[in-house]
């Protein structure tokens, strides 16, 4: 099972960002770097919200140096995943 990343939209997250409490797993994210439960700290939404546009006025760069982008990878495309 894939998560979303609710950052950046990346839909291939192997675990869930935030348990069933709502508390954040310390996942990082491989796309946008985010990492849950530390980056969105105190304020969850701002958090959110803050690290997404840094990462798309810093030119969507891909974070991890050890999972690769997937093939074709379109980060503007990706946002759409997001609700927000």
């Amino acid at each position: 099972m894939n998560y979303l990343c609710e950052v950046c939209g990346y839909p291939y997250l192997d675990e869930p960002p935030y348990d069933e409490f709502g508390y954040g797993t310390y996942l990082i994210c491989p796309c946008c770097g985010f990492e849950f439960g530390y980056d969105d700290y105190p304020d969850k939404e701002k958090g959110i919200i803050d690290w997404r546009n840094n990462w798309i006025n810093n030119g969507f760069k891909w974070f991890s140096k050890y999972t690769s982008p997937p093939v074709n990878w379109n980060p503007k495309k990706q946002l759409v995943n997001l609700k927000k």
